[in-house]
């Protein structure tokens, strides 16, 4: 009798973005790739087993015999316990016959047990320290080490961190390593953006590829059909994986193409290191920092380049959460945030659309964790219509007027007419009174021109109940173009 055995690590972005630090983030996002792939691939073959599928965070192995199955469980706990302190993970483990048992099953029972092991979290509680100890700077857990250069103190957590940065990392990495490498300006309004973007309707084509094996099995061809099924699901797996990958190299040869015009454009960059820094790139799910001013033309770089590629007969797509903030600001929070904004992204495409979209926020003060609540209050005019129309599409076949190529044109039209800036930046007072104040705003100062001729049908400066300028006005000292109309 065989097992099948799930691994998941939790509270992974948590994990990784508890650190203000760079280089502690980077550390954390190198440890979840290993624990994730690296490790549980090398305990598989060590005790004979087989990579059965990966994807949601999680990884399915099968084993021979209940012994190889405990083992590795027993090597992948030990491992993670004795190098990775406060790295959440669970496990779950049950039996399988691959001749008799419909894989399919199985895994749904397996992912049930494993939620409820979740959900029972036996060891949660702990004493974490007696008070008598230096806090760790980054984490406040007790510290185990002092750092002489720096002079800080750094728990167990943060310097499995920092070992494995210096490990992986510093040696041989392209991308940025500090803050100062992804180009911010010291002498321009210092803002850093971290993008979310995540796969649309995963879910959906996981399911359907399910239901489609489950009419397939007999009784007598079980085997056959759970070995299909397994090559189809890591096919799958595969298949997005290059895809995004892809994705993200294609923004990434962008940025580096475009290296002298960035530096003109006000980036202070840092010779070849290419200003960006990926945190996390794994399947349809992915997180990378840059430069505030780069941050929505390397997503729209990622989705364009995404949107060629397909799987099952459909593109692939999928929606982008920016979340643009002070350098200084708390990672975790604004990490959150661009999460928030990724699932407003996908929750507002209508049911049947086949398309990505992007969504930003720009924080300048303190931000309350309800973007519902800044968008019904905030990013409301006095009339009762919609200052912006965020999120926007990405996708080519869509002519909405909120896609991103009419937002890029109003920056375009905005900064050519060289109006003065404070009638630009006065327009934003005028249309949070409503469309009546706006229309007569720019009559007033006879700035028609700053409605370009894509929005001939919006002279007044709204359409359908939403201002179609509020966008591109907001975003005009945070955005640099970088891509053409078509990349």
């Amino acid at each position: 009798m065989g097992f099948l055995t799930v691994i998941e690590v939790s509270k992974k972005q948590s994990y990784i973005f508890k650190s203000n630090r760079l280089r502690e983030n980077i550390g954390a996002s190198e440890i979840i790739a290993f624990i994730t792939q690296e490790l549980p691939q090398e305990l598989c073959n060590k005790y004979n087993g087989k990579h059965i599928s990966s994807g949601g965070g999680s990884s399915i192995f099968y084993f021979e015999n209940k012994d190889d199955s405990k083992n590795f469980s027993n090597a992948y706990s030990k491992s993670i316990l004795k190098k990775f302190p406060s790295l959440e993970f669970f496990l779950a483990s049950l039996e399988y016959d691959s001749e008799k048992d419909i894989i399919i099953d199985k895994i749904k029972a397996l992912y049930e047990k494993l939620g409820k092991k979740k959900a029972k979290r036996d060891m949660y509680s702990r004493i974490i320290d007696f008070g008598v100890t230096k806090k760790c700077s980054s984490t406040r857990l007790p510290a185990v080490y002092k750092e002489e250069r720096s002079g800080n103190y750094y728990s167990g957590e943060s310097k499995s961190k920092i070992d494995m940065f210096n490990q992986k990392e510093k040696s041989t990495n392209q991308f940025a390593l500090e803050i100062k490498d992804l180009g911010v300006s010291k002498n321009e309004k210092s803002y850093i953006a971290i993008t979310h973007i995540d796969g649309n309707r995963m879910g959906k084509r996981i399911s359907s590829l399910r239901e489609s094996f489950r009419n397939k099995y007999t009784p007598e061809n079980i085997k056959e059909i759970n070995e299909q099924y397994i090559n189809a699901l890591n096919q799958f797996s595969t298949d997005i994986d290059r895809a995004f990958k892809t994705a993200f190299n294609k923004m990434v040869g962008v940025i580096e193409n475009k290296h002298d015009y960035l530096e003109k454009s006000g980036m202070e960059l840092n010779g070849s290191v290419i200003p960006i820094r990926k945190v996390v790139l794994a399947g349809d799910d992915v997180c990378y920092i840059t430069d505030a001013r780069i941050a929505l033309e390397c997503a729209y770089i990622f989705l364009q380049e995404l949107e060629k590629y397909s799987i099952m007969g459909e593109k692939i797509t999928a929606c982008a959460g920016i979340a643009i903030v002070k350098e200084k600001y708390p990672f975790f929070k604004t990490y959150e945030l661009s999460e928030e904004l990724c699932k407003n992204a996908k929750a507002s495409i209508e049911e049947g659309l086949i398309e990505s979209r992007i969504d930003w926020h720009i924080v300048q003060g303190e931000y309350n964790n309800n973007l519902n609540e800044i968008r019904n209050t905030v990013y409301k005019t006095l009339d009762g219509k919609d200052l912006s129309m965020r999120p926007l599409v990405v996708s080519k076949e869509s002519n909405l007027p909120n896609h991103y190529s009419l937002f890029r044109k109003d920056i375009e039209v905005i900064k050519s007419r060289k109006l003065p800036r404070g009638k630009v930046k006065g327009m934003l007072r005028e249309m949070k009174k409503g469309e009546v104040h706006l229309d007569t705003y720019i009559e007033i100062n006879q700035i028609y021109s700053v409605l370009g001729t894509h929005r001939l049908d919006s002279k007044s400066g709204f359409l359908n109940g939403k201002c179609v300028l509020f966008d591109a006005i907001e975003a005009l000292d945070y955005f640099i173009p970088i891509c053409d109309e078509e990349v």
